[in-house]
């Protein structure tokens, strides 16, 4: 039987041990902090950037999409909309966008949410939307996946709405 010097067990144990560590850190976060105009949001390393006519910031990922709007309100009451408030402002789009269902919108923490479907292109999507009040301007956050695929995605999309902070 080969001896083998007390050098080699010493690194081979350090090797095992960084292996071991790496593996239950998986090297390095899965999230990343988004910086936009005086906004942040924390989203999957999953979501790449990309152009949206329109968009503030726009983000996708293999399964879905996660863009930011940001509207003065000075801007929004020169286009001659009324919207005095985040609840207005959320009934508006809905109507501006012929979101079908009339969905509610709901208060959670921050911000005021809905969710509804929608066929593009014959593909069925879901969406969580997000308006945020936040001085003299409007924040609406966008979140859509393939339908099938929103109770997996839903809570991944509240703690990212939950995450936006304004600077």
């Amino acid at each position: 039987m080969k001896k083998y010097n007390k050098k080699f067990f010493k690194n081979a144990f350090f090797l095992m041990a960084v292996l071991f560590m790496m593996s239950l850190t998986g090297c390095g976060s899965r999230y990343r902090t988004i910086k936009n105009e005086g906004m942040e949001i924390t989203l999957s390393k999953d979501y790449q950037k990309a152009t949206l006519a329109n968009a503030t910031w726009y983000y996708t990922s293999p399964d879905g999409i996660a863009m930011g709007v940001r509207s003065s309100k000075e801007d929004i009451e020169k286009s001659g909309l009324e919207a005095n408030s985040a609840q207005d402002y959320a009934e508006a789009y809905i109507r501006a966008n012929n979101i079908p269902g009339s969905p509610k919108v709901n208060s959670k923490d921050d911000y005021l949410y809905f969710e509804y479907n929608r066929k593009v292109s014959g593909t069925d999507y879901s969406y969580l939307t997000c308006v945020f009040d936040n001085n003299d301007e409007f924040w609406l956050v966008n979140f859509a996946c393939y339908k099938e695929l929103y109770n997996e995605y839903k809570n991944d999309f509240f703690e990212s709405a939950d995450s936006v902070v304004f600077k």
